[in-house]
């Protein structure tokens, strides 16, 4: 993806404020268009994968959807060959993953998808590390963006002002760009920046389903046997606690695995060692037991509770201030209990790439009049899907619901949502469509397909009378056959 070189780019300058995932892919994306891409960073970036202060969620596992993955690959060639080189592994997400949905346990078989079984640190380190290697690229770590630099007009924004922040007391530096790229997440300044330029600052809206998380990395004793990947997921609104079991990158003599567990509706899993393990064994799935039964654990639980959804609407600004853009979850905030950030955060900057070359067919990119607007709209249409399955399923939880009103048809698709997740653990076709839909392959649509909707209300029905008489199996086997084969021409 780099069709638009940058030594056709003159002196244009962009300044990333954030080095998380999605501000790493923005200046990915800027190299592209600009002579020069600034990544201005508050934490110093570690030399190895560990865990940074300014990525609390980072202690917890995470998962890299196959969209996410395709996308990373092409923007950083070698990416994966590199993630498989410092530990990483791939799982094929029907006989490498163990779920457990609905309260029951998919059986096991072959899916034609993978994911990759490690840690967010490895992710990120290997990203940063590709990042690097483009040398138009610069990081600016230990520092904190104090504001923006605008012209006379107040209408554009010309670049940051910042200082160090070891001189917290020290004088602000200036550094000017022709785009300033919003990536610092969850607590973003933007709003108030844009308050105080006299610009109303964009909508913001919130689910919060009270979820709390609390992780563990454990190391396995010598001639142990493997661990799978397993994933119990909460089911709303009767069983609030989940948990993920993730082996993450470590080498022969050390094998290290790192437990997640989940809580929701204010069922925070508790950060206290003893509380940790009990909440675990409680879990309706033996192998969390085993793990912590049978694994040295080599650090205290570490809890992170700021995970509600939260949506800032800069598409619907009225008036825009020109020359920023924000990216991640500046913007778009979800529960990371669907494991989407990470790759919609790659699908966005995808969106940033074709609005740069749109503007620059149109206009040129001299002057980015009009790149600020169409991109939050672009931007809005991207996260859309994501928004509504994160939320549709968060406000399914009494604490999440109050002050919402739930449209009748998201009542009927949440309903149909739940049948399908039933049918999984019996039908591995329904399983791996909505594999295809999790990790942003298919449409969401793709679940209502004729196939999909026959052997869901199939199940349903099943579930409702005596099994059919034998003398009719042979004709249901038929219809499996031909409803595999219509689903795989499914686009």
């Amino acid at each position: 993806m780099n069709s638009h070189n940058a030594s056709d780019t003159t002196d244009r300058h962009a300044i990333v404020i954030g080095g998380s995932v999605a501000g790493m892919l923005a200046a990915r994306v800027l190299s592209d268009f600009f002579a020069r891409v600034t990544v201005v960073e508050r934490d110093q970036f570690p030399d190895q994968a560990t865990f940074r202060k300014g990525v609390p969620q980072g202690r917890h596992a995470h998962g890299l959807l196959v969209r996410g993955i395709n996308i990373l690959e092409e923007y950083f060639p070698g990416f994966v060959e590199a993630l498989l080189k410092d530990g990483a592994q791939f799982v094929n997400m029907g006989s490498g993953v163990t779920f457990y949905i609905a309260g029951k346990r998919l059986p096991s078989f072959e899916s034609a998808l993978e994911l990759l079984s490690c840690s967010r640190p490895l992710i990120e380190h290997v990203i940063r590390r590709k990042l690097q290697d483009h040398t138009n690229v610069q990081i600016l770590s230990g520092c904190r963006v104090e504001g923006l630099c605008t012209d006379a007009e107040q209408r554009r924004a010309t670049g940051i002002r910042y200082r160090q922040r070891d001189e917290e007391s020290g004088a602000l530096s200036e550094l000017s760009a022709d785009l300033v790229v919003d990536a610092s997440g969850r607590r973003s300044p933007l709003p108030k920046w844009l308050a105080q330029l006299g610009y109303t600052p964009p909508e913001s809206v919130s689910v919060d389903a009270k979820a709390g998380y609390a992780s563990r990395l454990y190391r396995l004793p010598a001639g142990k046997g493997d661990v799978p990947m397993a994933y119990y997921m909460p089911e709303a609104p009767q069983q609030s606690r989940g948990g993920i079991v993730m082996p993450i990158e470590s080498d022969a003599d050390e094998r290290l695995i790192l437990v997640t567990l989940i809580g929701l509706n204010g069922d925070y899993p508790p950060s206290d060692a003893a509380e940790f393990e009990a909440f675990a064994r409680g879990l309706p799935a033996s192998l969390f037991k085993t793990v912590i039964d049978g694994a040295e654990p080599l650090d205290a639980p570490y809890g992170y509770r700021q995970v509600e959804n939260r949506l800032r609407k800069y598409d619907k600004l009225p008036r825009y201030l020109e020359g920023v853009v924000a990216v991640g979850d500046s913007v778009y905030a979800l529960n990371p209990v669907y494991g989407q950030g990470m790759t919609v955060a790659a699908l966005a900057s995808r969106a940033l790439h074709e609005e740069l070359a749109a503007h620059q067919a149109r206009q040129g990119l001299d002057d980015l009049t009009g790149l600020a607007k169409t991109f939050q709209r672009k931007l809005a249409t991207v996260i859309d899907a994501p928004w509504q399955l994160a939320t549709g399923q968060d406000l399914r939880w009494p604490v999440a619901a109050e002050g919402h009103q739930t449209p009748i048809a998201t009542h009927l698709v949440q309903r149909y949502f739940d049948t399908v997740l039933r049918t999984m653990p019996g039908d591995t076709v329904v399983a791996e469509a909505f594999f295809h839909v999790q990790n942003m392959l298919k449409p969401p649509t793709t679940l209502f397909h004729p196939t999909v909707v026959y052997r869901v209300l199939r199940a349903r029905r099943a579930t409702r009378r005596m099994p059919l008489e034998a003398s009719r199996a042979p004709r249901r086997r038929v219809a499996d056959e031909t409803a595999e084969r219509s689903l795989e021409k499914v686009s």
